[in-house]
């Protein structure tokens, strides 16, 4: 995950994933996944800022992937208090 100031009081993203994942099915359902994680946990991120998501494949449910985009998040210090 890559993040940077946009200026802006909203988040953007962007969820990729390397053409070495698999064919374009697969690597367009982990971009809407991965997209549909974010949009559940906006309400806890903080404003401004852009991100960046690289989405590799691997046997992981929702909410594992979930797990890890929080873990990210957390780790970049991007999320609100509380």
């Amino acid at each position: 995950m890559k993040c940077r100031p946009n200026g802006l009081a909203w988040s953007r993203v962007l969820v990729v994933s390397p053409r070495s994942t698999g064919s374009a099915v697969r690597r367009n359902r982990l971009r809407r996944i991965g997209k549909e994680i974010f949009r559940t946990i906006k309400p806890m991120i903080r404003g401004g800022n852009d991100f960046v998501f690289v989405v590799y494949a691997g046997d992981f449910s929702f909410l594992q992937r979930r797990d890890q985009f929080l873990r990210l998040l957390s780790d970049a210090n991007a999320l609100t208090p509380g």
